[in-house]
């Protein structure tokens, strides 16, 4: 967790807004907005959390940018077909991507901040922050 790459991340939400606009939405400030508020909280809540050293809010973007590639799944799906029109498909494929969103991301913290005991307290705002971006996708 010592490097924090940030070229992923922010092709990550370009690529987001992308698939975005070819479904005829343009949400590329609500993306940014959400991402932004969202690590600079992450950052907040997991050096109130953090047993050891300072978390950097630059590592917290990194891992949260590249726990996004399941939302730009989704994304590329809504694309194609009509994730809000599937019906309980929809709904389960929304589930599925905010839950691997969550553990991905969750798991890196914890690995590599040696948060193992908090784990659930740090996953839980995670799911919020990722649910956000899985709604903007389907709505």
């Amino acid at each position: 967790m010592q490097d924090a790459d940030m070229a992923g991340p922010l092709a990550f939400a370009l690529l987001l807004g992308g698939e975005l606009l070819l479904s005829g939405k343009v949400h590329f400030g609500y993306i940014y907005g959400f991402g932004m508020s969202g690590c600079l909280a992450m950052s907040l809540i997991l050096n109130l959390m953090s047993p050891n050293d300072a978390i950097s809010v630059w590592t917290v973007m990194s891992v949260l940018g590249y726990a996004l590639l399941p939302v730009n799944v989704l994304a590329g799906i809504n694309t194609v077909l009509r994730v809000r029109k599937l019906g309980l498909l929809g709904i389960f494929l929304g589930c599925l991507t905010i839950l691997w969103c969550t553990v991905s991301s969750t798991r890196l913290f914890e690995k590599g901040c040696g948060m193992r005991d908090q784990r659930y307290l740090v996953a839980y705002p995670v799911a919020l922050l990722y649910s956000a971006f899985v709604m903007i996708t389907i709505f």
